[in-house]
């Protein structure tokens, strides 16, 4: 049967034109499920308005805005931000903010069977682990994982400032895959400062705050460069070959050494001034030096040559030695 026209009318029912005759269908949310709408992920829905709503987000314990499409999507949608707080800001069952992660593979190229909990199906399923990187999403066994995330702790929604993890800090910045324009900032952890981005209005990660003070108060004052995280075990996860010892500088952004240079424009203003900055070529796989104006750009940025060969060394054919500086032993 060919449907010939499809119009939107409401954000509960569509109206189709099928051979000449008019046919009704209803397009409800998504059902809630056992653990109610306040753990359910923002779902934008199948149609493509641009209706600003509030949803609340588990991991930060707030409710936050994003783009609704109009008609589907799932409970976890408020008109307003008064009306997302009266029904997820109380007292609410949660996890630890690293079951709410998704699965990392990490930098390196291993393929480890590991398992994540997915706080969407509430389930621990199997992904394949590179060896090194990643999160603290990552067991050797499914009864590690239940042991850390099946079990539910009480929490409250409106003390997420003092309990938010620094993991947050050093998420990658995300638009997201919509398509509305939201001028927001992210905390770079490179250059340890909180920079603007644009946010497309649904989806992306925690790494997301309205406004730079907001951003500064969580992020700026935390020390982000740690060793490879470790397991709840305690014991750490392996790093990449060939071995290094002492701390293992990682890069969570996905192929990370291999995003292509572009400097950024001159900024405008009194302080128009470009910082010396490491990036690594890809054509001759070696770090190298530039001026970084601070308006645009987009590759990733090293404060130094050595914190370049630490991270993208598996992307060299031969390890770079650094001048004027000693690498780490």
């Amino acid at each position: 049967m060919k449907v010939s026209l499809f119009v939107l009318l409401t954000g509960l029912s569509c109206l189709f034109f099928v051979e000449g005759r008019i046919q009704w269908k209803p397009v409800t949310k998504k059902p809630t499920g056992k653990d109610g709408p306040c753990n359910l992920p923002p779902d934008t829905g199948l149609c493509k308005a641009s209706i600003p709503k509030f949803y609340f987000n588990s991991t930060v314990r707030k409710c936050l805005i994003f783009t609704y499409g109009g008609c589907g999507g799932n409970e976890n949608n408020f008109a307003s931000e008064h009306e997302c707080k009266q029904r997820c800001s109380k007292k609410m069952e949660c996890k630890p903010a690293v079951c709410n992660m998704p699965p990392a593979v990490g930098p390196c190229k291993a393929s480890i069977p590991r398992l994540y909990y997915n706080s969407t199906v509430n389930q621990c399923l199997e992904f394949r682990y590179g060896g090194c990187g990643g999160n603290g999403n990552n067991f050797d066994s499914k009864q590690k994982c239940k042991e850390h995330c099946g079990k539910k702790q009480v929490c409250n929604a409106t003390t997420s400032n003092t309990t938010e993890k620094p993991e947050v800090c050093e998420m990658p910045r995300q638009a997201g895959p919509c398509k509305a324009y939201m001028p927001r900032y992210y905390f770079n952890r490179v250059l340890k400062r909180c920079l603007q981005f644009i946010y497309g209005g649904c989806r992306g990660n925690e790494n997301n705050f309205e406004s730079k003070l907001e951003c500064e108060k969580k992020c700026a004052r935390k020390e982000l460069w740690k060793p490879a995280p470790s397991q709840p075990t305690g014991k750490p996860i392996a790093c990449s070959l060939p071995p290094v010892t002492g701390n293992c500088k990682y890069s969570k952004e996905t192929d990370s050494c291999r995003i292509s240079k572009q400097k950024g424009k001159p900024c405008t203003g009194k302080l128009n001034l470009a910082t010396a900055l490491w990036y690594f070529d890809t054509s001759y796989e070696k770090c190298k030096k530039y001026e970084y104006w601070k308006c645009g750009g987009n590759m990733t940025m090293f404060s130094s040559c050595s914190e370049c060969v630490n991270t993208c060394r598996t992307h060299m054919k031969s390890l770079q030695v650094c001048t004027k500086e000693k690498l780490p032993k």
